[in-house]
């Protein structure tokens, strides 16, 4: 299988370590939140203060981004495994279906492709030289990581310890079909009940609709979020959007997901703290960030965008 990696948050010439390992193992992690461009990009531009970093990053669709050079040590568990992995591969996590089915083939047969490069043998977890989980190495040599299956793969997709392992030692070739129960993830809006008739709704181009007035009070499932006359507002209908502060929502969101996700700085960066999924944040404003798109102003210099809210079509 041919892989496509793209190196744009690579690290450079003195950035990471200089330090060569010895070829026992690929060890393998999860991210705990959503987005693997989001993840290579946070250990690109963080790796001298966090001092954490790992080789790869595989998510957003079966996309591989490079961080740290093969060979080189990585830090992402321990000091003894670090100097014994040639590489190292965090998974990112995602809640949509057919993203984690590209995701999960290209995490397993990649790191096949990465220990075959090193000699080392496609054992999960198995004495001796092989790929490792993040929890094996917690297991027998240092740390308290779980990662990947019992945080991520068997909690959200039903992949087990047992089919990791059988996947490793042969390989992908018909995907896999994951399991999925999520319970945040909601697109419901509701009608603020007050001593109102009826309210407006409006259209994309911010007229006011003449004959689709809503009732107080009543629910409504949106399938997407813009911004129109300065606010975010809840597509409930082809052309029919109703304004967030005529709701349940008003000066709040909800983060529309099980899984952790990451919030942006003012410049687009993404900031280290993980937002849990169902989690609710006041929100002062709501601002364009530049590559990012509207966000919801949640604390000084940290932005959730629109697409993470409640009520923002995502299905899951």
């Amino acid at each position: 299988m041919k892989f496509n990696v793209d190196n744009t948050f690579a690290l450079g010439t003195y950035e990471g370590s200089s330090v060569r390992t010895a070829n026992k193992f690929i060890v393998l992690h999860e991210t705990t939140n959503i987005g693997a461009k989001a993840n290579a990009s946070y250990f690109k531009n963080n790796w001298a203060t966090t001092q954490t970093y790992v080789q790869y990053v595989i998510g957003d669709g079966g996309k591989i981004y490079q961080v740290g050079a093969d060979g080189y040590q990585a830090w992402g568990t321990g000091s003894y495994a670090n100097a014994n992995s040639p590489v190292q591969i965090e998974l990112a996590r995602t809640t949509d279906k057919a993203t984690f089915k590209k995701d999960y083939e290209v995490f397993v047969n990649f790191a096949r492709a990465k220990a075959q490069e090193f000699s080392i043998p496609t054992t999960l977890d198995a004495y001796g030289n092989g790929i490792k989980t993040h929890k094996w190495v917690s297991d027998n040599i240092w740390g308290s990581h779980t990662d990947p299956v019992q945080s991520y793969l068997e909690p959200f997709w039903g992949i087990t310890q047992e089919q990791l392992a059988h996947d490793i030692a042969v390989g992908i070739e018909d995907v896999v079909e994951p399991k999925k129960v999520f319970t945040n993830i909601n697109n419901v809006v509701t009608t603020l009940e007050g001593n109102v008739k009826a309210y407006a709704t409006y259209k994309l181009d911010g007229s006011a609709n003449s004959t689709t007035n809503i009732a107080p009070g009543t629910g409504w499932v949106s399938a997407g979020i813009e911004m129109i006359n300065g606010e975010p507002q809840y597509r409930i209908g082809g052309d029919i959007y109703i304004p967030q502060s005529i709701t349940t929502f008003k000066g709040k969101v909800l983060i529309n997901s099980d899984i952790p996700v990451h919030a942006v700085n003012l410049k687009g960066e993404v900031v280290g703290a993980n937002l849990d999924g169902g989690s609710a944040w006041k929100y002062a404003a709501v601002v364009k960030v530049p590559k990012v798109g509207y966000c919801y102003k949640i604390a000084t210099d940290m932005y959730l965008p629109l697409k993470y809210a409640q009520g923002s079509g995502f299905k899951g």
